[in-house]
C-alpha cells in the first residue's frame, strides 16, 4: 500500500534501510533505545559486601505460594539483573504477581567498590548466611534460597554450612556439584587425569592476577554459547528495521554483551578454581569455609533443581551429581530444554522454569499441589552426554532421532570405554612417574648425615604452601603456615621450660592438634619425642618412662592428673582452653608462657634432626604382649612416610583420614608422615565407629583411610546409611586386615585395599600394591632392607642354623620367621639399656660372616610368586604334641561361620605337661545362638584334626590393642579365670 503524500511505501526495502540506519544510528550514540527496567525495592541491610534487597509485594497477588520468603542469590560474576532484566523477562516480576515475599541478595559491582577485589568465596558465603538470618528474623520462619549458576553453589554451601538450619528449601538453576562430569561423555578418571596435568597451568596464572574484568566474563560466557551468539547476531541484524522488535530483546541483548557482567574478585576466583576445579570438593566434601570444613551431605532440606539440557557451562552430569554429594536430602529434578541463560531469563523460563518456583514453594508450604514436572514419571534416560548432543543439535525440531542417538550412544561409549581403560593404565604410569618416582629416589638417596625429619618437612610445606590445608580435625582446617608457627611457638615454650637437644620427653596426649604441634616442636628443638598412649592398657606410665629415662613429660589437661598421680618428673600442660584451669600441683600450664618473650639461644639451630638421629621413641608390643622400646630415627620415619606416599599413592588431591592414635606407629609415621610429604590433607578423627567415621569421611572430603588390624570389621558389619553412597574415599590402607573383612570392604564399598607390613625399628616394608592377592602382604617397595624368611627353632626360640651356623631359608610356602638386613655400621636400631631385647633381636653372621639381620616377631611364608603371606605372630604359636599350631589360619577359617562376629585363638597350658590344647574365643552376632556341637561340625569340615578347638569360650567382646588386635595375653590370663565355654 502506498503512503497517501506519494512518497516510500512503508514496506519497500528502500524504507526499512531507512529505519535500519535511523535504528543503527541512535544506538551508536545513546547505547539504547528503551528506558532502563527495574521493579521497586527497598534495602533493608547494607554493608560492604552485600546489600539485601525486599522487593515491594504486590497487592493484587494471590495464589498457593502467597506470603512464601524466597531469597534469590545471583553468581559472582553477573549482577542481580539477572532476575530482573525487563517486564517480560523479570523472575521478579512473575514471582510478585504470584505474591511471593521475593527477597535478593546484591553483591554489586566489586571493581567499583572499596576492597571489592579483595573478596573470598568465604566472605560471599557468609553473606548469604547472614541473608538468610536477617530474612528469618523479620519474618519469623524458614527461609526458602534460591540461587542460579554459581549462586546456586553458594546455596549449597550456605545449607552446608548451616547444616540445613533456618532454611526450608533449596533451589537451584544450572548449578554444576561435579565440575569434572562437565566434559560430555568422558568418564571421570580421565578428567581427572587432564585436571591434574593441568593444574600448574590454572593455578598459577591465577596467583598473579586481581581478577576477571566483567568483560572478559561477558566474551566467555558468549564464546561458551557461540551457536546461540550467531543465532542472537542475525536476529538483531534481521530486525534491525523494526524499533519494537529490537526494543523488546533490547534488555537480553545489552545484559549478554556487557551490563550483566562484573568483575570476579581474584581471591575468590583462586579458592574458587582450587577447591571446586582441581580438587572438586563440592563432589568430594571437605572444601573449607569460614576455616570450617564443609560437606553436602549435610544438607537435608528439600532441593529443587532445574537442568539445562542444552547448558554448555552447567551440563547436566554435572548439576544431577547434587544426589550423589547430598545423599540425605530429598532431590528433585527438573530438566528444561534450554542453555545456561535460558534457564532463568527467556520465554521458556517463564513458561517452566518460574511457574515451576511457585508451585514447588506452594506445596513445600503444604498449600498447594506438587508441581506438576515433578508429578510425572521420571523419563527413562539415556547416557547423559548422549542425551544432551542428540538434544542440542536438533534444537527445537521435532524428529525421530532414536535410531540416532542409539548408534551414537554405542559408539561413543566404545570409545569412551577404550579411552578410560587406556587413561587408568597410562594414569597408572604417570602415578609412579609423578609421584612414586621422586619418592622412591629420595628413599634411595637417604644417608645416615641427611637432614630429614617430620618438623623439617612441616617448615618446607609452610614456605612453599603457607596458606594451603594442612590438617583438618573437629570441623576445622589448619593452614601449613599456621601449624609451622604454633611449632615454633611451642618450641619457644619447651626452651623457656628448659628442654634441650637430646633430651627425652614423655607426650601422653590424646590425638589433637597439639599433639601434633608438640611432637614438631620437640624435634625443632632437637629433643626426643617418647610418645606414649594415654590409656596405657599394658603398661603402666611410670615403668614405660622410666624404661627410656624419661624425666619430663608434657601432657594435655584431661590426662594430667592420671599422669602425674604415676609420674614424679616434671610435668608440662599443653592444649585446651587458656583460661585459668585446675591442674596438678607443681604442673607447669605452658599456655601461658608468652612465645614472644622468649628469644632463641645461641645453640638453638632448627630442625637439626639426620636421618641416623634418634627422632621419636614408641612402646611397641613385644612377646606375649609384653611392650618393648621401638627407637625411630628421623631416617626411619622418613622411609614409612615417603614409602606410604609413593605406595597408596598420595597427591595434593588426596584427604587423608587417620582413625589411629598418634602413638601408634601407623598413626604417627604412615598416616600423618604419608599426608605431610604427599602433599596431601590429614583429617584426625575424632574416634572410631561407624556412626562417626562416615559424618566425618564427608566432612572431610576423605579419599585414604588408614586402618589398623580389625578395625574395619565394625564399618562391615554396621548397618548400610545414606552417607555410604557416594563416598569420596578411593583407597583403605594399613595393616592386619581379615581376608574376610577385605573382600566385604571392597564389595560393599568399592574401594581398593592396600596391605602394608612394616617392621617398627628396621626399614622392611612390605605392600601388596595390587589388591589382586587378598590377604597377601606383597613384596618389599623399592627401597626396602633387603628381607628373607629362615626357619625358626620353636623350641629354642631362635633362628634354626645349618651345620656351618647359617640360617636356612625357607622354600616357597614354608613357614619361617621374617629377617630385614641392618645397613653395615648404622643399624636402625641401637643397642643398650633402653631398648628392651635389643640384642635378642638382631642376629649375627646369618648368611656370611659380619652381617647383621633385625629378627621379626613374625611367621611369614612366601609364595611360588614371591608375595609374602602372614603365618602367625611368635608368640600366638601353640605348642601342640603334633608340632607347632598356627592360629591365624585357624581364625580366617572360623571366621567364615555366619554366627561368628569375631574370634581368637590361642593356647591353654595343659596340666599333663608343657603342652597347650587350643581354646576359641568365641563373639556371636547379634541375635546367633553358639552350639559347641555344631561348632565341632563347622570345625571339622573346615580343620585337620589338631587345628580343631578343643574349647569353646563365647564372650560379649574381645580385648583389643590400640592397633585393633586381639590381645591374645589378657585372653590367656582371663581363660584361667573363666570356665564358661560350650
Amino acid at each position: 500500500m502506498n503512503g497517501g503524500d506519494g512518497g516510500t511505501p512503508a514496506s519497500s526495502p528502500w524504507r526499512r534501510l531507512a529505519l535500519a540506519v535511523d535504528n543503527a544510528v541512535e544506538l551508536l550514540r545513546t547505547g539504547r533505545l528503551t528506558e532502563p527496567y527495574r521493579t521497586p525495592f527497598d534495602v533493608v541491610h547494607a554493608e560492604p559486601v552485600y546489600k539485601l534487597r525486599r522487593y515491594a509485594p504486590d497487592p493484587a497477588a494471590h495464589g498457593a505460594a502467597s506470603g512464601t520468603p524466597l531469597l534469590l542469590v545471583p553468581p559472582l560474576m553477573v549482577t542481580s539483573e539477572v532476575y530482573d532484566i525487563s517486564p517480560d523477562l523479570s523472575a521478579v516480576a512473575f514471582l510478585l504477581r504470584h505474591g511471593v515475599d521475593t527477597w535478593l541478595v546484591d553483591f554489586g559491582p566489586p571493581e567499583r567498590q572499596q576492597g571489592g577485589m579483595d573478596r573470598t568465596l568465604d566472605d560471599h558465603v557468609r553473606a548469604v548466611s547472614d541473608a538468610v538470618d536477617r530474612v528469618r528474623d523479620a519474618l519469623g520462619r524458614d527461609v526458602h534460597l534460591a540461587g542460579y549458576s554459581q549462586g546456586g553453589m553458594f546455596v549449597y554451601q550456605t545449607a552446608a554450612l548451616r547444616r540445613s538450619m533456618g532454611l526450608a528449601s533449596l533451589v537451584t538453576f544450572g548449578s554444576p556439584v561435579d565440575i569434572h562430569r562437565n566434559v560430555p561423555g568422558v568418564a571421570d578418571v580421565v578428567v581427572d587425569r587432564v585436571v591434574g596435568a593441568l593444574r600448574d597451568l590454572i593455578e598459577r596464572p591465577l596467583e598473579h592476577i586481581d581478577g576477571l574484568p566483567g568483560l572478559l566474563t561477558s566474551w566467555g560466557f558468549r564464546a561458551l554459547s557461540f551457536r546461540k551468539e550467531l543465532a542472537q547476531l542475525g536476529e538483531f541484524l534481521r530486525h534491525l528495521d523494526d524499533r519494537e522488535a529490537l526494543a523488546r530483546r533490547e534488555a537480553r541483548r545489552r545484559f549478554i554483551r556487557g551490563e550483566g557482567f562484573v568483575a570476579w574478585p581474584g581471591p575468590a576466583l583462586r579458592q574458587f578454581v582450587d577447591e571446586f576445579v582441581v580438587h572438586n570438593r563440592m563432589a568430594l566434601g571437605g572444601f573449607v569455609l569460614l576455616g570450617r570444613t564443609v560437606t553436602l551431605a549435610d544438607i537435608r532440606c528439600p532441593i529443587l533443581c532445574f537442568v539445562g539440557l542444552r547448558d554448555e557451562l552447567a551440563r547436566p552430569a554435572a548439576v544431577r551429581a547434587i544426589r550423589r554429594a547430598a545423599p540425605a536430602a530429598e532431590v528433585h529434578e527438573v530438566d528444561v530444554p534450554a542453555g545456561h541463560f535460558g534457564l532463568v531469563v527467556g520465554r521458556r523460563a517463564m513458561e517452566r522454569t518460574w511457574p515451576t518456583v511457585v508451585e514447588w514453594l506452594g506445596w513445600r508450604e503444604a498449600r498447594g499441589p506438587i508441581p506438576a514436572p515433578l508429578a510425572r514419571p521420571p523419563r527413562e534416560r539415556r547416557p547423559e552426554a548422549i542425551d544432551d548432543v542428540v538434544e542440542a543439535a536438533f534444537d527445537d525440531v521435532r524428529l525421530d532421532a532414536a535410531l540416532v542417538a542409539d548408534v551414537a550412544s554405542g559408539a561413543l561409549r566404545a570409545v569412551g570405554e577404550r579411552l578410560t581403560d587406556a587413561v587408568r593404565r597410562a594414569g597408572r604410569r604417570i602415578d609412579r612417574l609423578r609421584w612414586q618416582l621422586p619418592r622412591l629416589r629420595a628413599l634411595a638417596s637417604l644417608e645416615p648425615s641427611t637432614r630429614i625429619g617430620f618438623s623439617r618437612a612441616l617448615a618446607e610445606a609452610a614456605r612453599e604452601r603457607p596458606d594451603a590445608t594442612f590438617f583438618l580435625w573437629r570441623g576445622r582446617a589448619f593452614r601449613y603456615r599456621d601449624a609451622n608457627e604454633r611449632v615454633d611457638n611451642v618450641a619457644r615454650g619447651l626452651i623457656a621450660c628448659g628442654v634441650r637437644p637430646g633430651d627425652r620427653v614423655a607426650v601422653v596426649m590424646d590425638a589433637r592438634p597439639s599433639t601434633l604441634s608438640v611432637i614438631g616442636a620437640l624435634l625443632r628443638v632437637g629433643a626426643v619425642a617418647v610418645l606414649a598412649g594415654p590409656s596405657m592398657r599394658r603398661l603402666s606410665v611410670d615403668r614405660a618412662l622410666r624404661m627410656v629415662d624419661v624425666r619430663r613429660a608434657v601432657v594435655d589437661p584431661e590426662n594430667a592428673a592420671r599422669v602425674r598421680a604415676a609420674f614424679d618428673g616434671e610435668l608440662l600442660v599443653l592444649g585446651g582452653a587458656r583460661t585459668p584451669r585446675a591442674l596438678p600441683q607443681g604442673a607447669v600450664d605452658m599456655e601461658r608462657i608468652d612465645p614472644s618473650r622468649v628469644s632463641w639461644p645461641g645453640w638453638y639451630e632448627p630442625d637439626p634432626g639426620r636421618a641416623a638421629d634418634l627422632a621419636m621413641i614408641l612402646f611397641a608390643s613385644g612377646p606375649d604382649d609384653q611392650p618393648r622400646v621401638a627407637r625411630i630415627t628421623h631416617g626411619r620415619w622418613a622411609f614409612a612416610a615417603l614409602g606410604a606416599a609413593a605406595a597408596c599413592p598420595l597427591g595434593p588431591d588426596d584427604t587423608v583420614y587417620c582413625c589411629l592414635p598418634l602413638h601408634h606407629p601407623s598413626g604417627i609415621l604412615v598416616a600423618t608422615g604419608g599426608a605431610l610429604v604427599g602433599g596431601s590433607r590429614l583429617a584426625l578423627a575424632s574416634g572410631f565407629a561407624p556412626d562417626v567415621f562416615w559424618p566425618e569421611v564427608r566432612r572431610y572430603g576423605a579419599t585414604v583411610v588408614f586402618y589398623a588390624g580389625d578395625m574395619a570389621r565394625d564399618l562391615v558389619e554396621a548397618p548400610a546409611g545414606h552417607l555410604e553412597r557416594g563416598h569420596p574415599v578411593r583407597l583403605f590402607a594399613g595393616s592386619g586386615m581379615r581376608r574376610d573383612v577385605w573382600r566385604r570392604l571392597v564389595e560393599r564399598f568399592g574401594v581398593s585395599v592396600l596391605e602394608f607390613y612394616a617392621s617398627t625399628e628396621g626399614n622392611a616394608v612390605l605392600a601388596n600394591v595390587t589388591g589382586r592377592k587378598v590377604g597377601s602382604l606383597g613384596r618389599p617397595i623399592p627401597g626396602s632392607a633387603p628381607v628373607a624368611v629362615v626357619r625358626w627353632d620353636h623350641d629354642a626360640g631362635r633362628i634354626a642354623r645349618d651345620s656351618q651356623g647359617r640360617a636356612i631359608r625357607c622354600g616357597a610356602d614354608e613357614p619361617g620367621v621374617l629377617l630385614s638386613r641392618l645397613a653395615a655400621g648404622g643399624p636402625a636400631i641401637g643397642a643398650g639399656a633402653d631398648v628392651v631385647g635389643a640384642e635378642a633381636r638382631v642376629a649375627h653372621d646369618v648368611f656370611e660372616p659380619g652381617d647383621a639381620w633385625l629378627v621379626g616377631s613374625d611367621l611369614l611364608r612366601i609364595d611360588a610368586d614371591g608375595d609374602a603371606w602372614l603365618v602367625d605372630r611368635l608368640s600366638d604359636v601353640v605348642r601342640a604334641p603334633s608340632g607347632p599350631i598356627y592360629t591365624a589360619a585357624i581364625e580366617d577359617a572360623l571366621l567364615e561361620h555366619p554366627g561368628i562376629l569375631r574370634c581368637a585363638v590361642f593356647g591353654e597350658p595343659m596340666p599333663e605337661g608343657s603342652y597347650e590344647r587350643l581354646v576359641a574365643a568365641v563373639v556371636p552376632r547379634p541375635g546367633h545362638l553358639l552350639d559347641a556341637a555344631e561348632l565341632d561340625a563347622f570345625a571339622a569340615s573346615r580343620l585337620p584334626p589338631h587345628e580343631r578347638p578343643a574349647r569353646w569360650w563365647v564372650r560379649d567382646q574381645l580385648p583389643m590393642t590400640d592397633g585393633y588386635r586381639v590381645s591374645k595375653r589378657a585372653l590367656r590370663d582371663a581363660a584361667t579365670r573363666d570356665v564358661g565355654d560350650i
